[in-house]
């Protein structure tokens, strides 16, 4: 099948939806699929080794925005003209889309393609989950527009989570599928290589904002190291950028635990940082749809994870009470040193943990198994709009 997966934000970026597609179309590649990418303003993928397995097409440039504690870029309107010669010479099989989406490019593919192409099948995911009121009524806002131009046109809408799927409902008047994010087991344990975890270490990899808990893990360090919950040979690695980084320094030089800040780690260096963890923690407070961080850790090796307790991380962890977190309850920073110090101290409870993780979630969200659950649906739609023509 030639496979098109369209996404107003640029490739450049190394943010969840871009791993997403990323991952996917690698493996449908892999399987001999034509993978094509319609993108916003995309430079560096195009010669990009990461992406030499498929066809990146620009169509819009992008202007930077914030949305729901998040940076991304939304695009400017695209050039019909570009759109509609691009789908008269490519003739895609499916066009999947990645949602919500903007009327300005992603709209007028779909638009373009129901026109020229009718018996395209088309696939929207949404990957979105929300913690304000603000945020969502922002999305019902987009969602009308959407559905008002071009909703009609999806085939099929999906969803990385139940909290997406509820987003979708909520916003677009949609009901989605839950086909959840994918993770490249293999990948990230060839990453790892001869890497395991170091006794005593506690690893945090994510942005340096409120939303991904780096204040609430400093008040369980601090709450647990004076309260002597601690070995006193424990060590933390918080490694990440953004606006939170230098205020997480100044307090972590306040106490006697080891604290290190690498800053930002690369995606070549990524599964190698986990694997160190005997303990892997991301305390996120909300707005958070999946998780994908989650899993990676788990299949790099490290000894087991902790989740913040919000309903994304709760979906992908399968509700497991015991590793998830209590961030935002007023004794939260109790509660998350009593399980950092049993992860590094109850050696049985966390070998038992461990072993479910790996078990148990990574052949579920394996990218070899997702992407099978979608190209099984892809031929599905493909077969029935063939005979309803």
């Amino acid at each position: 099948m030639k496979i098109a997966f369209v996404f107003d934000d640029t490739l450049d970026a190394p943010d969840g939806i871009q791993q997403h597609i990323r991952m996917l179309g690698r493996e449908y590649a892999r399987r001999g699929h034509d993978v094509h990418y319609l993108v916003g303003q995309t430079r560096a993928a195009q010669s990009d080794p990461a992406w030499d397995f498929a066809t990146i097409h620009p169509l819009a440039r992008n202007v930077p925005v914030k949305f729901n504690g998040n940076r991304m870029r939304i695009p400017l309107p695209s050039s019909d003209r570009a759109i509609r010669a691009l789908l008269t010479r490519e003739r895609f099989d499916v066009l999947h889309v990645q949602a919500p989406y903007s009327p300005f490019m992603s709209g007028k593919v779909l638009a373009a393609a129901h026109r020229l192409t009718p018996l395209t099948p088309v696939f929207a995911t949404y990957h979105i989950a929300v913690d304000s009121g603000i945020a969502m009524a922002g999305g019902m806002a987009l969602g009308r527009v959407i559905d008002a131009r071009t909703a009609r046109y999806v085939t099929r809408s999906l969803a990385v989570s139940s909290v997406a799927a509820d987003y979708a409902r909520r916003t677009a008047g949609v009901t989605a599928t839950v086909v959840p994010n994918p993770i490249d087991v293999e990948a990230m344990r060839a990453g790892a290589g001869d890497v395991r975890p170091e006794p005593h270490h506690v690893v945090f990899l994510g942005r340096f904002v409120e939303r991904k808990g780096v204040g609430v893990l400093l008040d369980a360090l601090e709450w647990g190291e004076a309260h002597g919950l601690f070995p006193d040979d424990m060590h933390v690695t918080m490694a990440g950028g953004g606006p939170l980084l230098e205020s997480a320094r100044a307090r972590a030089a306040g106490l006697r635990t080891r604290i290190d800040f690498p800053g930002r780690i690369s995606e070549e260096g990524k599964a190698a940082f986990l694997a160190s963890g005997q303990v892997a923690v991301f305390p996120a407070t909300g707005a958070e749809s999946f998780g994908i961080v989650l899993l990676e850790a788990i299949a790099a090796g490290s000894g087991v994870v902790l989740a913040g307790d919000n309903p994304g991380y709760r979906s992908t962890m399968m509700g497991r009470d015991d590793v998830l977190l209590d961030t935002t309850g007023p004794d939260h920073a109790e509660a998350m040193a009593r399980a950092i110090a049993r992860a590094v101290t109850d050696e049985s409870w966390a070998a038992e943990a461990g072993a479910w993780e790996r078990e148990t979630l990574l052949p579920r969200y394996d990218v070899r198994s997702v992407a099978g659950t979608l190209l099984d649906m892809y031929a599905e739609a493909q077969a029935a709009r063939t005979i309803r023509a």
